[in-house]
C-alpha cells in the first residue's frame, strides 16, 4: 500500500533563498501585534516570476521585483531582528566536501539522449516508419537501462520498452512486442497502455484468455477506459463458452466415504481433494468448475517488508539523518534555536497543517477525519503544537522518539490507547474500500506502521522547511 507523495513547499521556498520565519493562516489574538507574522510567508521570489506576458517588459518587472524584495527584506529585518539571517548554499561546507543544501535530482545525460531518441523514435512512428522508430527505441532503452534503479527513472524504461512494442507490433513482429509489452509492466506494473498494447497483440494472435486478463486488468485501473472496456466486453462471450469447455464432469462413487471427500486426479491441476455437498447421491455425476490463478501484483521489496512498514522506516531514516549528519545537524539547530517562539510556531503550523490536509483528502492508500488523525497522532495535534514552539528542545526529543520508535512500541501504544481510539476510523485500501479500527481483527496491526509513517513524515517536513534539503533527494530513498 502505497502512500501518496508528502505534501511540499514550493521550490522557492527553501533555506536558501528565503528567511524562515513563516505566516500563521489563523489569527493569534493571545498575542501583542509585535508577535504576529501574519504578512510574511517569504520574502525572495525568482526574478523571472509573474506575468510573461509578451507586452509587458519582463526585465522592468524584474528589475521592479528586486527592488521592491530589498525593501520588504529591510522592513521585515527591522520588526524582527530576532530572525535568523538565510544561509546560503555555498556557505556550508564538510570537512571533505563542499555541502550544496537544496540539490535537485538531475537527469543525466544519457536519460536525457534517452528522451531525444524516444522523441525522434515518435516522429518516424507518426509516419509510419515503423523499423525507424523501433531503432530509436531500442537506442533509447540501451541509454536508460543502467540508471532505471528507482521507480521515476522505472517508468520512463518503461515507456520506452511499450513503444518499441507497439512499433514491433506494426511491424508484424507479434512475439517480440509481447516481450517489450511485458517487460514495460514487470517496470511498472500499472501501465495501462502496455496492458492495452499487450492484449491488443494477444487478441490478433487469438490468445484470448491472454488478452482478456490484461483488459481486465487494464479495467481495473482505469475503469473508464474505453478501449480497455471495449476489449473486455467484445471477449466476454469468448471467455464463457470457454469456461463452459473447461468444466470438468465427475461421478460420484457408488460408496460415499463417511467423511464426504474424495480424490479425484484432473489432467493440468494434479490430484485434488473434493468435499461433497450434502445433497449428493452415489453414482451422480458433476461438474466442477476449477479455478485459475490470477496474475498477482508484486508487493513493494525492501527493507521493513511491506509498503506501510517500509515507508514508516524510510522516512524515521531520513528523519534521523537531520540529526546524523553534521551539516543539516547544525543549519536545523541554528535556526531552530535562534527563531523566536511565534517563529516556531509559524513553522509548525504551516508543515503540519499541509501533510494533515494531504490525508484527510488522500484517495488511495488510506484517509481519516483531522479528528481521527489527532487521536492517532497526537504529537502533531495543535494543542502540542505551541508546547513544542515554547520549548525548542520538547520538539527534537519528540522527532527522537520517533527515530527509535518500531511496529512493536507502536502496538504497544495502541493497545493502551484502545479505549480512546474505540471510534477512530482509516479508510484502506487501493480504492479506500476497507474501513479498519483499533477493535477490527488485525486492526492494530495495520495500524501501528500508519501511526509510524505520519508522525516521522510530518516532522520531515519540519527539517525540510529549514534545511532545505529534501527527504526525497536522500540516498536511501532512491528508487523508494
Amino acid at each position: 500500500v502505497a502512500h501518496s507523495s508528502p505534501a511540499r513547499f514550493p521550490s522557492s521556498f527553501t533555506a536558501a533563498n528565503s528567511p524562515v520565519l513563516l505566516s500563521r493562516k489563523h489569527e493569534m489574538s493571545d498575542l501583542p501585534d509585535s508577535l504576529k507574522y501574519s504578512k510574511w510567508d517569504h520574502i525572495e521570489v525568482s526574478d523571472d516570476e509573474g506575468d510573461s506576458h509578451p507586452n509587458i517588459d519582463q526585465k522592468l518587472m524584474a528589475r521592479l521585483k528586486k527592488e521592491k524584495r530589498a525593501r520588504d527584506y529591510e522592513e521585515f529585518r527591522k520588526m524582527h531582528p530576532d530572525a535568523p539571517d538565510p544561509i546560503r548554499a555555498e556557505e556550508l561546507k564538510t570537512s571533505v566536501n563542499k555541502t550544496v543544501i537544496n540539490s535537485t535530482n538531475k537527469e543525466t545525460e544519457k536519460q536525457k539522449e534517452a528522451k531525444k531518441c524516444k522523441e525522434a523514435g515518435n516522429k518516424h512512428f507518426g509516419k509510419g516508419e515503423y523499423a525507424e522508430a523501433e531503432e530509436w527505441f531500442s537506442k533509447a532503452i540501451e541509454l536508460s537501462l543502467e540508471d532505471a534503479t528507482h521507480t521515476e527513472a522505472k517508468k520512463q524504461l518503461a515507456v520506452y520498452y511499450n513503444n518499441r512494442a507497439a512499433a514491433r507490433s506494426n511491424m508484424g513482429k507479434p512475439q517480440e512486442a509481447i516481450e517489450d509489452a511485458t517487460a514495460a509492466i514487470k517496470l511498472d506494473f500499472r501501465y495501462v497502455k502496455a496492458r492495452l498494447c499487450r492484449a491488443k497483440v494477444y487478441e490478433a494472435e487469438e490468445e484470448l484468455k491472454a488478452a482478456y486478463d490484461d483488459y481486465k486488468r487494464a479495467m481495473s485501473y482505469e475503469p473508464n477506459n474505453a478501449q480497455a472496456r471495449s476489449g473486455v466486453d467484445r471477449l466476454q462471450p469468448a471467455m464463457d463458452k470457454l469456461a463452459e469447455e473447461k468444466l470438468i464432469e465427475i461421478k460420484i462413487p457408488d460408496v460415499i466415504p463417511e467423511n464426504r471427500t474424495i480424490k479425484y486426479n484432473v489432467p493440468g491441476h494434479g490430484e485434488i481433494e473434493l468435499e461433497l455437498p450434502e445433497d449428493a447421491q452415489p453414482g451422480q455425476t458433476i461438474k466442477l468448475q476449477m479455478e485459475e490463478e490470477e496474475e498477482k501484483e508484486p508487493e513493494e521489496e525492501g527493507e521493513g517488508g511491506g509498503g506501510l512498514h517500509r515507508h514508516a522506516d524510510l522516512y524515521q531514516k531520513s528523519l534521523d539523518t537531520y540529526f546524523t549528519d553534521p551539516v543539516f545537524n547544525q543549519v536545523f539547530h541554528d535556526r531552530w534555536f535562534k527563531m523566536a517562539e511565534e517563529g516556531r510556531m509559524a513553522v509548525i503550523d504551516r508543515t503540519f497543517d499541509a501533510m494533515v490536509q494531504q490525508t484527510i483528502t488522500n484517495t488511495s492508500g488510506y484517509k481519516m477525519s483531522k479528528a481521527d488523525l489527532y487521536l492517532l497522532c497526537p504529537e502533531i495535534a495543535p494543542e502540542r503544537r505551541r508546547e513544542m514552539a515554547k520549548k525548542p528542545e520538547l520538539f527534537i526529543d519528540t522527532c527522537k522518539r520517533s527515530v527509535a520508535d518500531t511496529d512493536e512500541k507502536a502496538k504497544k501504544w495502541l493497545e493502551e490507547q484502545q479505549a480512546v481510539l474505540a471510534n477512530t476510523q482509516i479508510a484502506f485500501g487501493m480504492r479506500l474500500q476497507f474501513q479498519i479500527s483499533v477493535n477490527t481483527e488485525g486492526g492494530i496491526e495495520v495500524m501501528a506502521p500508519i501511526r509510524r509513517l505520519l508522525v516521522a513524515e510530518t516532522f520531515v517536513c519540519v527539517f525540510e522547511a529549514l534545511t532545505g534539503k529534501k527527504a526525497a533527494e536522500m540516498p536511501h530513498m532512491q528508487g523508494a
